[in-house]
């Protein structure tokens, strides 16, 4: 053996091993919420939230970029100063599960939310199912960027670390908003506009999955305490908000149109 090229070659097999369970934390928590989301609203006697083109769409998040990117992110540099994995130690693991459905019910209890409360006047629109969708989408987006690490924020890994993962994201963002106002697309998806503010609204509820992982991260396996979780991690979207120029003065929810061709359906 060479041992020039054994650590490196141990390093890399710890790498794919991590991003492996990182990938099927991403499957099967937003499978567990999908699944559980149609099952609840059964049990509640409502009509489905979701319709085939939408779960279709959902389904391609959950196998398509987002989730095979997560398998090309980067080595953790301190992955060598840990203990050896135990090579009998299943993938999916009691931690695992808890953590997977710990995520699926947020997700499934902020979705329904959002849905319970536009179908306040009892008959499904489109409105209403747009709002559903783009949630659960959303939702999904946040639990992906939170199963980049099994054990580090976000902020240490670096937001522009794995750049298939940010192109991924990006893509699958900018197919749901062709989605929510591309015509032809709405006619498919029985989908209609969206206003800024349902986007304000939808942002910060989804984001919620992301920063109880973050408190999780910061509480449970680093012992910090949980406000400096969440400052930090308010903080620093805050920052990044900033670097990218998003947000701005008050985020109130009025209903200001996003885009000046929106269409009432």
């Amino acid at each position: 053996d060479n041992f020039a090229t054994l650590l490196p070659a141990v390093e890399i097999g710890k790498g794919i091993y991590l991003n492996t369970r990182n990938f099927v934390r991403f499957q099967l928590s937003t499978s567990v919420a999908a699944l559980a989301l149609v099952a609840v609203a059964t049990a509640l006697g409502l009509p489905n939230p979701l319709n085939a083109m939408q779960i279709l769409f959902i389904n391609i998040i959950m196998d398509g970029p987002p989730a095979q990117s997560l398998g090309m992110e980067p080595v953790d540099p301190e992955v060598m100063s840990g203990p050896p994995l135990d090579a009998r130690a299943p993938i999916v693991s009691s931690k695992m599960l808890k953590r997977v459905c710990a995520q699926a019910a947020i997700g499934v209890a902020g979705t329904m939310y959002v849905f319970w409360s536009e179908l306040a006047d009892g008959k499904v629109t489109r409105r209403d199912t747009t709002m559903t969708f783009t949630t659960f989408v959303l939702f999904d987006f946040f639990n992906a960027l939170s199963c980049r690490s099994e054990t580090k924020s976000v902020f240490a890994r670096g937001w522009l670390s794995n750049k298939a993962f940010l192109y991924a994201v990006c893509g699958c963002l900018l197919g749901q908003l062709l989605i929510v106002y591309f015509p032809p697309l709405q006619s498919v998806f029985q989908t209609e506009g969206l206003y800024f503010g349902d986007w304000v609204f939808i942002v910060a509820l989804t984001s919620t999955v992301w920063l109880a992982d973050e408190a999780y991260k910061r509480v449970v396996l680093k012992g910090g305490s949980l406000g400096g979780a969440i400052g930090g991690a308010i903080g620093g979207g805050f920052s990044l908000a900033g670097m990218t120029g998003v947000g701005g003065a008050g985020g109130g929810y009025a209903r200001v149109p996003a885009a000046d061709n929106i269409k009432e359906g």
